[in-house]
């Protein structure tokens, strides 16, 4: 795995949006956050989409290609913490593809950091 980060968000990437990079760079039955994006032609990661996977965060990708062409994550131990990240990236780059706050799984009770949704 390489160890590429996007300084603001502390996820690893950009990676193509591809089988064979989630496949390389993810690991199984793992929750996790994630942003889907492009490189701009000022070379930043312009965020498009943010979420998160409660249990698996590589089958939430698969199902995501096609959608754009490139992704970064983060996987945590976590459903509750891949939440979390996902409302903050919410809040933080309010990307055009995120009509809506996240939601929270029914019956966790989970809120979110920001703005206690």
């Amino acid at each position: 795995m390489t160890q590429q980060e996007l300084v603001g968000t502390g996820l690893r990437g950009p990676f193509a949006l591809a089988a064979d990079s989630i496949d390389e760079e993810l690991v199984d039955d793992c929750p996790g956050a994630y942003a889907l994006g492009f490189i701009d032609h000022f070379g930043r990661f312009s965020i498009t989409f943010v979420g998160s996977a409660g249990e698996n965060l590589k089958s939430e990708l698969k199902a995501r290609i096609g959608t754009a062409p490139q992704f970064k994550f983060r996987h945590f131990a976590l459903q509750s913490q891949a939440f979390e990240k996902e409302c903050e990236m919410f809040h933080d780059f309010m990307p055009v593809g995120n009509f809506l706050h996240p939601s929270r799984p029914p019956g966790s009770g989970w809120t979110c950091p920001r703005c206690r949704r």
